[in-house]
């Protein structure tokens, strides 16, 4: 079975598109929804094994020696070193090269601290490993869990072997409590003064991008309210000019008012009942 064409992807494939895919193949196939119960367990058996990058790489770079119980030239099992057969070196050092390029070093794992005015612009960061340093270039709109790979770039634990994979796993972290991420869309919790609420108001305040922001804030609004401001959340890092949207989060804030305030409002309530 070949677990590209079974999610119907390629080798270049990105991670989220093949979960895209998985996820409609699934959904199509499932057996709660009539769908062919053998073909969705295949659908979950390839998605299992590209989407976990370990496993991918094992699956795209398989050992040539797995199905014959080890190396036939290891331990007395190549043929041509009886006899004195003068090609036994010959055959043996090609043997050798081409199990040594179907081996490499393992793959290893940083992970990566951004804030999140970092994460909605795009920042450039230096990875410093024992290979040297190299420069990783994060998208704008980069989310908590996104991963890069730098090929080639990881651990050298054996010298006759090449370098594994080097696995960049971003994490994005926010210096504001006031803000949260979810998906691409951005929520903000704004506080707004009981008349304001209200009456109806217009609340300016600090975007991630260092742009001020209005919103306006209609009559009646009540706590937990959530107002939607449209393309003003992450932008998209596969889609050139696309965002998420902005939702507002309102909380409602008692006023401060003196005793004179206060009696006017009683006698104002008293009145109303």
């Amino acid at each position: 079975m070949d677990y590209y064409e079974t999610l119907g992807v390629n080798h270049t494939t990105t991670p989220d598109e093949i979960k895209k895919s998985y996820r409609k193949l699934a959904s199509k196939h499932h057996p709660d929804k009539g769908g062919d119960a053998e073909k969705f367990k295949k659908i979950q058996e390839a998605y299992e094994t590209l989407s976990d990058p370990e496993k991918k790489h094992q699956y795209d770079n398989p050992d040539p020696f797995a199905n014959m119980g080890g190396n036939p030239f290891q331990q007395g099992g190549n043929p041509f070193q009886q006899g004195g057969n003068p090609f036994s070196d010959l055959f043996g050092d090609i043997f050798n090269q081409r199990q040594q390029r179907a081996q490499r070093n393992p793959d290893a794992v940083i992970d990566i601290n951004i804030e999140l005015e970092e994460a909605y612009k795009g920042v450039e960061e230096i990875i410093r490993t024992e290979l040297g340093q190299f420069k990783l270039v994060i998208p704008a709109g980069t989310v908590s869990g996104t991963k890069f790979i730098m090929h080639g770039k990881g651990p050298v634990n054996y010298d006759n072997l090449p370098a594994g994979d080097l696995i960049c796993r971003v994490h994005v972290h926010n210096r504001n409590n006031n803000w949260n991420i979810v998906g691409q869309d951005l929520i903000v919790r704004i506080q707004v003064d009981y008349f304001d609420a209200m009456l109806g108001s217009a609340v300016r305040f600090m975007h991630v991008d260092g742009k001020q922001l209005e919103v306006k804030v209609p009559k009646h609004t009540e706590p937990g309210s959530r107002l939607r401001l449209s393309g003003k959340g992450m932008p998209n890092p596969k889609r050139a000019g696309a965002y998420g949207d902005l939702y507002v989060l309102v909380e409602v804030k008692a006023p401060n008012l003196s005793d004179e305030q206060l009696r006017k409002l009683e006698q104002f309530k008293d009145e109303e009942l």
